[in-house]
């Protein structure tokens, strides 16, 4: 049976409709789950914001609870039960300002020491509740050590109960541990409303020892099987669940709760979806009406173009042109061999001129000055570069005796000697300096026919004057970082030679001024203490050279491990308190609440934030104020040191962060320092793949900042720069 092309164009339109069909549906039906996914994913991400809030108000029970279980007062009062401990501490307001429900204090016997319950809206007192009281008694919210903490959810008859439990040791967490204070807030209806506002959710809860409504029911007998994990579940066609699990402390689940929030995703998709679909459809179907009747119109129209092209070709002998080539049938396949002899006869053509056209362009891209010469030494073509070194043009040049070029002097006949290559048939290459001080590469490349007989030469030659200055300057610059590596390393060794003798100095002077080998009098005793204390500083200066000189050579490594940042501020702030106490002023720290541990070589870092903080306590007026600030950034955590005293002036501050470099030398009668400080702040925190920044403004004060890795496992200081903020204007330090 023959079928005419009409037949054939209306099987392949319905065909196509056909497919088309089957695609947009499948395509549709696959996007809408794509759609159930991404809500699946949205809904889990939210949830994830509530379980963070609940756990960052458990993360701040459990720092409040060790914030006051590691103080010398509580642990004296656990001891003596003093009464001026509970009216200056343990006041209602103070567990409402706290935010804290239940205090209960434990001596390390079990024994009940103090308790108090308030309200935290109201700070009326309320009774404790009888089921904490029961849980001290058989030792469950006792701590078994002094490395021992108890932190979840209780659940009581009052309600569900937010708990962390801390033994209680001195300031400086040592023990032994003299019981266990427990702080306790309930997670009541005022708490949850918080989560709501921090997170914009609805929320639900439920206990799971009391009845539940039957959708709670439902997904606490999942998590049996999946436990810890979030089950998003549709609770209508509007709305989306999401449902989690809290445990109590002794890992059984205690509470289920539910965020639910609006299908907008969902529902727009599944909308836009169904419009496309639609509109796909339709757009199908008209396309296929009108390629079956464009087709039936213009089938003939194909051998009027055929024989139109045919004669346009021939009148206008342009062999470029070509036929659109339709279907497969007998006009397509003359419309193939017409099309055929065309490009044979323009590829024959135009091989003729692309051989020429090539070798044109492909050496007049070139910048090297590029000759063929025949064995007669005669020009026979130059590239652009060459001509213009020459000074002529290319239908001057070709015939020219080579040496008799306008420019004699030019390196293409000043140095080479291509007669040689010309009689030995062997490539040369070389390097000259001109008359004019330039430095030139050339390379002289015979040419051979099929026969082998050399039928001229290519000559090249490139200008390299600037690529050797350019590896003197390499050369030198080598130079200098060996000499400075050599200078670091000297210092580094002459540091330590130093120390020894200086250890003895410092350790007699101050066995002599504690008497250990007699009595001497008061003078001697000045003296002696002058010794010992000129010792030290010259101790101190010898070790921050010795610091810096290790980081310059390259041998300062990093010892990196885990510790608290909060408690870590402390104890710099106590250690400089005496200092900052004799000019009258006040040490603040402020420590972002989501910051907790950060991973650093911890004496660097003691290192970097004491020498910040006796800075500003150095140039602080008296009773000022230096407020120490730690923020989190994304993966870094930065902290700044603010004062108010007498600032830097605009054009000392590119001296900051330079090794022995003081801002005024009359400041530096008035204020001790060897100026080190800073460099050796800026060469860690840089080891840390940080960096460093300040801004200062004179009689305002100053406030130095610096970034590092929140949990850094190698150094990267590639990138690490200082910074000069002067009121709103970034300036960088040429010197970083």
């Amino acid at each position: 049976m023959v079928i005419d092309i009409s037949e054939k164009v209306l099987i392949i339109t319905l065909l196509i409709f056909a497919v088309l069909t089957a695609s947009f549906t499948f395509t549709h039906n696959m996007q809408l789950s794509n759609f159930l996914e991404l809500e699946q994913v949205d809904t889990t991400e939210n949830v994830e914001r509530v379980q963070n809030a609940v756990s960052a108000r458990q993360g701040y029970i459990n720092y409040v609870v060790q914030d006051w279980a590691c103080w010398d007062d509580t642990y004296q009062f656990i001891e003596d039960g003093n009464q001026q401990y509970i009216d200056v501490d343990l006041q209602n307001e103070t567990l409402a300002g706290i935010r804290i429900n239940v205090m209960l204090f434990v001596n390390d016997s079990g024994d009940l020491v103090y308790a108090k319950s308030v309200d935290v809206n109201s700070a009326e007192e309320k009774p404790v509740p009888q089921g904490l009281l029961k849980m001290i008694e058989d030792g469950t919210l006792l701590t078994k050590g002094e490395d021992d903490l108890i932190s979840g959810i209780v659940l009581l008859d009052e309600g569900p109960m937010l708990i962390a439990c801390h033994p209680i040791l001195t300031t400086k967490y040592e023990g032994p541990s003299k019981g266990t204070l427990i702080f306790g807030r309930f997670f009541d209806n005022f708490l949850l409303e918080s989560f709501k506002d921090v997170t914009r959710s609805s929320l639900s809860m439920y206990r799971t020892d009391q009845e539940m409504p039957p959708d709670f029911q439902k997904e606490f007998r999942k998590f049996s099987e999946t436990p810890d994990k979030i089950l998003v579940e549709p609770l209508s066609k509007d709305r989306v669940a999401g449902y989690f699990e809290l445990r109590d402390i002794s890992g059984q689940p205690a509470l289920i709760v539910r965020a639910d929030f609006p299908r907008e995703l969902y529902l727009h998709g599944e909308r836009t979806l169904n419009y496309m679909y639609l509109f796909l459809l339709f757009t199908g179907l008209l396309t296929g009406i009108g390629v079956k009747f464009a087709f039936d119109r213009l089938f003939i129209s194909r051998l009027v173009e055929i024989d139109d092209f045919v004669t346009k070709v021939r009148s206008e002998k342009d062999l470029s042109k070509r036929l659109s080539l339709k279907d497969n049938d007998e006009l397509y396949r003359l419309s193939r061999e017409i099309n055929g002899m065309l490009n044979e006869i323009y590829l024959a053509e135009q091989e003729l001129k692309a051989q020429e056209r090539e070798k044109k362009v492909l050496l007049d891209s070139l910048n090297e000055l590029v000759v063929f010469v025949n064995p007669e030494m005669r020009i026979i073509w130059a590239n652009k570069a060459a001509l213009k070194h020459m000074q002529v043009s290319l239908e001057k040049a070709v015939g020219i005796f080579l040496k008799a070029t306008p420019d004699t002097s030019s390196p293409l006949v000043e140095y080479p000697q291509l007669e040689q290559v010309f009689m030995t048939g062997e490539k040369k290459s070389g390097e000259f300096t001109s008359k004019d001080g330039r430095i030139w590469f050339f390379q002289a490349i015979p040419v051979a026919d099929e026969n082998g007989k050399i039928i001229g030469v290519m000559e090249t030659c490139r200008d390299i004057t600037e690529s050797k200055k350019a590896e003197q300057l390499l050369h030198e610059k080598q130079i200098a970082e060996v000499a400075n590596r050599t200078k670091s390393e000297f210092l580094a060794n002459m540091s330590h030679e130093l120390r020894t003798p200086l250890n003895s100095i410092i350790g007699f002077s101050d066995l002599l001024y504690e008497k250990v080998y007699g009595e001497i009098n008061e003078k001697q005793i000045k003296a002696v203490g002058n010794i010992s204390r000129s010792g030290k500083h010259l101790l101190n200066l010898i070790n921050d050279i010795l610091d810096l000189s290790k980081v310059e050579a390259g041998k300062l490594e990093l010892d990196y491990k885990e510790f608290e940042l909060a408690g870590k501020l402390s104890t710099i702030k106590n250690l400089l308190s005496p200092i900052a106490d004799r000019k009258r002023i006040e040490i603040k720290i402020d420590v972002d609440k989501n910051l907790t541990t950060i991973r650093a070589d911890e004496a660097r870092f003691v290192q970097i934030l004491y020498n910040l903080l006796d800075n500003a306590i150095k140039f602080s007026q008296e009773s000022g104020l230096v407020k120490v600030e730690a923020k989190k950034k994304g993966d870094l955590v930065e902290i700044m040191v603010k004062d108010n005293g007498i600032g830097i002036k605009a054009e000392d501050q590119h001296k900051l962060f330079k090794p022995f470099s003081q801002v005024d030398p009359f400041s530096s009668k008035k204020f001790q320092g060897t100026g080190l400080g800073l460099a050796l702040v800026k060469q860690i925190v840089n080891l840390h793949g940080g960096s460093v920044w300040f801004s200062s403004k004179i009689g305002e004060g100053s406030t130095f900042a610096f970034t590092i890795p929140i949990n850094g496992d190698e150094r990267d200081s590639d990138n690490s720069e200082v910074k000069s903020l002067n009121g709103t204007e970034t300036v960088e330090d040429p010197d970083l």
